[in-house]
């Protein structure tokens, strides 16, 4: 009745009620406050960001916040438990968005929190107020505990699903390793925990990594150091040996001085743990594909309740997700590190010295990077006292990509004492009798041939497809190389223009892939106008300088979208020290 009340008068309000505490009022809105103030149940009253709005008398008895202290506030902060409230914010998000209605006009029960961090079980009903733009809804709770063991026990196993599904969302986050490893102990404190650690071991099963989290920092680090220290004996009585030898969960309600003396790792892990006051422990395994991968030990310390046995069985559901997100992340970083291995390979290991002139490059791979990208950059020395510099960027990533990469770059130091011009010729038919069709393989390149002229350095450049490069010059201004040709891998008997560029001394020539300009695509893609503005800023940067300083410019601070391969030319100021 009162709920049906409240709602009408709600409804005659346009402003729902919002004005009610306003002394300029109107008598709907003196109405609508009237009958929440005088409701028996909790009325909330949430805008679109989640925050109070109103927030009524029996709301402040059954929550212990007084109304000045709600107002404004996020709900889910305010009253839903750690594992809810993603859930709650989620279903916020896609109500807004898609109109998908989960719990609106819907009696269901949850659980709430108190202002004191305590948990009561409630009944809620939300409905969205009529004539509010944007939306804004609101809540009608009630305490449940009452109703027995059956509502508790709905609301213990909601929780527990909520906190599960929270779980897959936190370990689907990341797929770095330390990083998963570190949201999952986070993830357990303080819901589940006071005191996480978390243990993984080789292949071999040594110890190998370990990371803790705790409600206070410093027993999360003290108990990392010792890990550190004193590395766990995988054939010892610790339980997590246990656990590691055996594949199975263990409870322990009560840890004894005794018990903590006998599985000591040694004088000080003992006294860590007397200073900890370690008081109960759940112990699961991760096991993934029939293989242990480590431990999850979740602590609690004197003062709290000892685990119970349905919170074994939570922390094996939620073991069981962990390792599979861990051992994903382990598959992650191992495909990472080959296809750095193998990038590197095609790659110069180091940039020739070449008189007068100083060489700087970049290659920095995409976010993920767990496959070889396509762009190269590369610099040798030729016959009679010349140089050869190249820079690429071949379609697409993975092992084709790689394998036309090494293509290009060991045809161009083969053939490059022919010409600029001539390289990409023969480089051309080169991809085409490798490419199984057109749309498959190709390439944008690059190559230069460079020698010494009286008083500068002449390259003699030659471009395929690829964006132009520029020239910062000693006294300040940029100029765009004008060199142009066809992709290469397209069409056959294709035949490149040469253009020669002379440096002077303080001049310096970049060459860059289309990684640099799109690295914030497509949120914003980098001009060569703009491009040219940044070189300009990097004046008497010298080439490591210029190399830096327009990576930085170009990623502002954030993963590049694609591959970024930079090779700078510098050169040096008569008199400058060569190198």
């Amino acid at each position: 009745m009162l709920r049906g009340a409240a709602l009408a008068a709600f409804g005659e309000s346009s402003i729902i009620g919002i004005r009610a505490h306003d002394e300029a009022g109107s008598d709907q809105d003196v109405q609508a406050s009237a009958i929440i103030e005088a409701a028996h149940d909790a009325v909330i009253v949430m805008d679109a960001l989640g925050s109070v709005r109103v927030w009524n008398r029996a709301a402040e008895e059954l929550f212990g916040y007084a109304r000045e202290e709600a107002v404004g506030r996020e709900v889910a902060d305010l009253i839903v438990p750690g594992p809810l409230r993603d859930a709650h914010r989620n279903a916020l998000a896609r109500l807004l968005d898609t109109g998908e209605q989960t719990i609106l006009e819907r009696r269901v029960e949850l659980v709430g929190m108190r202002s004191d961090g305590s948990e009561i079980p409630v009944e809620l009903t939300i409905t969205m107020l009529a004539e509010s733009e944007p939306p804004q809804f609101a809540g009608f709770i009630r305490a449940v505990s009452e109703r027995g063991d059956s509502s508790r026990e709905a609301v213990r196993l909601q929780k527990r699903m909520a906190f599960l599904a929270q779980a897959g969302l936190v370990l689907d986050q990341s797929l770095e390793l330390e990083e998963t490893l570190r949201r999952l102990a986070r993830l357990t404190v303080p819901e589940l925990a006071e005191l996480t650690v978390i243990d993984l071991v080789s292949e071999a099963g040594a110890a190998e990594m370990s990371v803790a989290a705790a409600t206070v920092a410093e027993h999360a680090e003290a108990l990392e150091r010792m890990r550190r220290e004193q590395p766990l004996d995988v054939l010892g009585s610790h339980p997590v040996a246990h656990a590691l030898r055996s594949g199975r969960s263990e409870l322990i309600p009560l840890m004894s001085s005794a018990f903590q003396r006998e599985i000591a790792q040694g004088g000080a892990h003992y006294e860590l743990m007397r200073r900890l006051r370690y008081k109960s422990a759940i112990v699961v395994p991760l096991i993934a594909r029939q293989r242990i991968l480590g431990v999850l030990s979740l602590l609690r310390l004197e003062g709290s309740p000892s685990f119970a046995q349905d919170e074994l069985v939570l922390a094996e559901d939620l073991a069981r997700r962990a390792a599979l997100a861990i051992d994903n992340a382990r598959l992650f970083e191992i495909t990472r590190h080959v296809a750095m291995t193998l990038q590197e390979s095609l790659l110069p290991r180091v940039l020739p010295a070449i008189p007068g002139v100083r060489l700087a490059a970049r290659y920095r791979a995409a976010a993920r990077g767990q496959e070889v990208g396509g762009d190269f950059y590369d610099a040798f020395a030729i016959e009679d006292g010349r140089w050869g510099i190249a820079i690429g960027d071949v379609r697409g990533k993975g092992p084709r990509a790689a394998a036309l990469t090494a293509l290009a770059r060991y045809t161009i130091r083969a053939l490059c004492e022919q010409g600029s011009p001539r390289v990409l010729s023969l480089l051309n038919a080169a991809v085409l009798r490798e490419a199984d069709s057109p749309a498959e393989r190709f390439m944008t390149a690059i190559v230069g041939v460079a020698e010494p002229r009286a008083g500068g350095l002449a390259i003699a450049l030659a471009a395929a497809g690829h964006p132009p490069p520029l020239v910062l010059r000693a006294d300040g201004h940029v100029e765009t190389v004008p060199v142009s040709g066809p992709l290469i891998g397209v069409i056959e008997d294709v035949h490149y223009a040469g253009h020669e560029l002379v440096l002077a001394p303080g001049d310096t020539l970049v060459l860059y892939t289309d990684g640099l300009t799109d690295a914030r695509a497509p949120a914003r893609i980098l001009t060569e106008e703009e491009l040219s503005e940044l070189l300009a800023g990097a004046r008497a940067l010298g080439a490591d300088g210029v190399a830096g300083h327009l990576e930085r410019e170009a990623t502002g601070g954030a993963e590049p979208r694609d591959d970024i391969a930079l090779l700078v030319v510098e050169l040096l100021p008569q008199g400058s020290a060569r190198r």
